[in-house]
């Protein structure tokens, strides 16, 4: 057992950190405040924590300048156009940021918490592990983003869908359509997607390309399959509203499809708790009796 001073520093040193991360956690209020001002828009703001190490970016840069990796950081810049933070961080910028988690993985873990307080000598497969969790931290945090942003999406689609689907089918064209989707809809990240389509067409691009463009920066199945249904409706001339409203129900029944699975994998995950904390409890009440008065016979079991 560590001595108690030890102990208070271990306790000190957690608290601190806890405190630090909650206060980086955003609070919620500025998107708020937004949404009431109806002034949101497609959001390029990352991570405070992110931000708050911004300045230490400039000094990374030219250690990671002459790296190439281009299929990474492509796959960079697309995920953070999918995360609805375009142009918050270059490639350059992450991968400074993956260097400064990896120092401060291995800081935190290695240096300060098993060799100062804990007085572990590590070995050098323990410096390793740090190193790789800090450099694939940023990573983990970028797809969490993105597969956050995606779920929102998904949830408010059907209802965004059916109120497009109306608008068109009351008069209104496509375009007019999605400002109206615009205009009534709730706030969030696919109105944004909408509005921010809307805005290209404004400036000129053609309606094919702003819903590529649009699948594109959301990258699911139900958005590409919208596109591609509309992109053919506008090539062969065919009317919009039956198209929307026949893409309206498939992508309801596609979410009551995804509620049965979700629930059914659900069952299935509830055997492994079942079966490692549950049955043993229980092998030891119903065997438990029977293997004591088989060891000590009729005799009586002192407590």
């Amino acid at each position: 057992m560590l001595p108690v001073p030890y102990l208070i520093i271990l306790a000190i040193f957690w608290i601190g950190l806890f405190y630090i991360a909650f206060q980086l956690m955003p609070s919620g209020e500025k998107q708020e405040i937004e949404e009431r001002l109806g002034v949101g828009g497609v959001s390029n703001e990352v991570s405070p924590l992110v931000t708050a190490l911004r300045p230490l970016f400039s000094f990374m840069l030219p250690m990671v300048k002459w790296m190439r990796l281009t299929k990474y950081r492509n796959w960079i810049d697309k995920k953070f156009i999918n995360a609805g933070m375009a142009g918050g961080l270059s490639s350059d910028e992450f991968l400074a940021y993956k260097l400064i988690m990896m120092s401060v993985f291995w800081g935190m873990f290695i240096g300060l918490l098993a060799e100062t307080i804990v007085g572990w000598d590590t070995p050098i497969w323990a410096h390793f592990v740090a190193l790789t969790i800090g450099c694939f931290f940023p990573d983990a945090w970028i797809d969490g983003q993105v597969t956050e942003r995606q779920a929102t999406i998904r949830r408010s689609l059907p209802y965004v869908m059916d109120l497009l689907t109306l608008s068109v089918e009351a008069g209104l064209d496509f375009i007019s359509g999605i400002g109206k989707v615009c205009e009534k809809a709730k706030a969030g990240p696919l109105v944004d997607e909408f509005s921010y389509m809307l805005g290209e067409i404004q400036l000129g691009a053609s309606r094919q390309q702003a819903l590529r463009n649009f699948s594109y920066r959301t990258d699911m199945s139900e958005t590409r399959s919208f596109s591609a249904l509309l992109i053919q409706a506008d090539i062969l001339g065919a009317s919009v509203g039956p198209v929307l409203r026949a893409q309206s129900d498939l992508i309801r029944t596609q979410r009551f499809q995804r509620a049965e699975r979700q629930g059914a994998y659900a069952s299935q995950k509830i055997l492994f708790p079942l079966i490692l904390c549950i049955m043993p409890a229980v092998f030891v009440v119903i065997f438990g009796p029977i293997a004591l008065n088989f060891i000590y016979g009729d005799m009586v079991i002192g407590l």
